[in-house]
């Protein structure tokens, strides 16, 4: 492909480079008074650095909010700089000397991507370009047509240019792109035509077929993960995070446990699974009531918000009819202080009007204080209730785990007489030919013990941590969710106050204006 070079000193993009695109691409009838109080980066969605001789991408960081952005037709070498641009939609970065594709992670909302007439070699590094429609390549690299099934993903790509790579020499690349990617309306500048779309699924229908099993396959995969990420946010939630996978972290990961294995396995296989199904019972209940509780906690949590929501909006109610009444009268009373010549008129009606402030000052602080007791009566019965449904959760989980440890306690003692049982007949000369590794450790009763309850303690320990996890975690979050409930209130209750007050010094204020320009 060519390669693009001019006898201008190669340019780094600077701030001054940006200010002066961003000048030159105004609107004319507001380009004078733009240059004069300069234009605001956050206010920049264009910038157009085509034939700017730009050999680095850099110092646009500031212009988070670009949508379209031209650098074509410079000299620039590598991609980057740019993946911080996430409300990027539309990028032009043609005729350039990139080799490779980088530096996109995180845009996800690029829709349009132009690396034609470059020097890339092959197409990956847009993962994360999940909205991609259009996408042109040609007059690239790439050697092999192979390398388009890497496009398949993309299932909003619609457009593309591939013209001008070496693999366009394969009479069937064509055929091979409509084959693989089903989706596409627009090849190589012509919209694809039925009849080029039934040529390419009949030439590749075993490839098709073998791509649709691994479609689905991938998509099993997916939903797999969406499910068990979904799973775990929730067991997160409740403070229960992996608790289904405890019993096989608990051998999978004991060392101690593998080493020994070997001196007895079918015995220790059984044994394992007969410690496994009484496990994972008390697992199943355990998990059964967490999740009940998390939900009534989370119910609780609600409930509690709409009632002092349903309490704020009523007091609301009244004081806004309150307010507008108040409004009303003060209007009608001020009209006669600015307009009356009367000395006793205008007297009385400044002094009803003093009382009306005042008797509304009064109505309002008493509906917030009737606010605030009502406010205290409902968390006290939601703290209550909330600390009750967290006491049950962690008395429960105190109680399912000493179980666990108890069916812990009789399979390590099972375990260490099969293990010792061994050990007698090994001494005896009563064993098969072992291995060297497990000479090692029966040729010392010693080692022996100390790998047999280091496994043991191993085993404890994660149940100790699971346990720890679940009862620590349900306290801070009852401390966590009864604190912000109070620190809500209070905010409420503060920014009240001082509405309350800003409102009634307006008044006064209004008040005394119109006194000074009575008579």
């Amino acid at each position: 492909m060519s390669t693009n070079y001019n006898n201008t000193e190669p340019t780094v993009i600077d701030e001054e480079l940006v200010r002066k695109a961003i000048n030159e691409q105004l609107n004319p009838e507001i380009a004078e008074l733009a240059r004069k109080e300069g234009v605001e980066a956050s206010e920049v969605t264009t910038l157009r650095l085509d034939y700017k001789n730009i050999l680095k991408i850099d110092n646009l960081w500031v212009y988070e909010n670009i949508t379209r952005l031209q650098l074509d037709n410079n000299i620039i070498e590598k991609i980057e700089n740019i993946n911080f641009l996430k409300n990027l939609q539309w990028l032009d970065l043609s005729f350039n000397n990139i080799s490779q594709i980088e530096g996109l992670d995180g845009l996800s909302k690029l829709t349009d991507l132009t690396l034609y007439n470059n020097r890339i070699s092959k197409i990956d590094s847009l993962d994360d370009l999940v909205n991609l429609q259009v996408f042109s390549i040609g007059n690239n690299n790439i050697p092999v047509m192979e390398n388009l099934a890497y496009l398949i993903k993309f299932e909003n790509l619609r457009v593309l240019n591939v013209a001008g790579n070496p693999f366009c020499k394969n009479p069937n690349y064509k055929y091979y792109c409509l084959a693989h990617l089903k989706r596409l309306k627009y090849l190589d500048y012509r919209l694809v035509d039925d009849e080029s779309t039934k040529i390419s699924h009949e030439k590749y229908i075993d490839s098709i077929i073998s791509l649709e099993e691994e479609e689905k396959v991938a998509a099993a995969k997916k939903e797999d993960q969406r499910k068990r990420a979904e799973l775990d946010a929730l067991h997160g939630k409740a403070h229960i995070l992996h608790v289904d996978v405890l019993f096989d972290t608990m051998f999978g990961e004991d060392h101690d446990f593998q080493k020994l294995v070997p001196i007895a396995p079918s015995i220790i296989y059984e044994m394992r699974e007969e410690y496994r199904a009484k496990f994972d019972i008390v697992i199943k209940e355990l998990k059964h009531f967490v999740l009940r509780k998390s939900q009534d906690k989370a119910e609780e949590i609600a409930q509690v918000r709409k009632c002092i929501s349903d309490v704020k909006g009523a007091s609301d109610a009244q004081c806004l009819e309150k307010l507008e009444a108040f409004q009303h009268k003060k209007k009608e009373l001020i009209k006669v202080v600015q307009n009356s010549r009367n000395a006793k008129e205008v007297d009385e009606a400044l002094k009803v009007l003093h009382e009306e402030t005042q008797s509304l000052s009064d109505f309002l602080m008493s509906a917030e204080m009737v606010i605030v007791e009502q406010f205290e009566e409902v968390v006290k019965e939601f703290e209550r209730n909330y600390t009750e449904m967290c006491t049950a959760i962690n008395e429960t989980g105190q109680t399912s785990f000493a179980r666990l440890r108890e069916l812990e306690n009789e399979h390590q003692e099972k375990f260490a007489e099969a293990i010792l049982a061994m050990y007698e007949r090994f001494n005896k000369g009563d064993m098969d030919e072992v291995d060297d590794e497990i000479r090692d450790i029966m040729t010392d009763k010693d080692v022996l013990m100390n790998a047999i309850n280091a496994s043991h303690d191993f085993r404890l320990g994660k149940l100790d941590h699971q346990e720890d996890a679940l009862v620590s975690g349900v306290v801070h979050d009852q401390e966590q969710v009864i604190k912000k409930i109070h620190d809500d209130e209070i905010r409420r209750n503060r920014d009240r106050i001082s509405e309350i007050i800003a409102f009634l010094d307006k008044c006064n204020q209004e008040i005394d204006n119109a006194e000074e320009n009575a008579y």
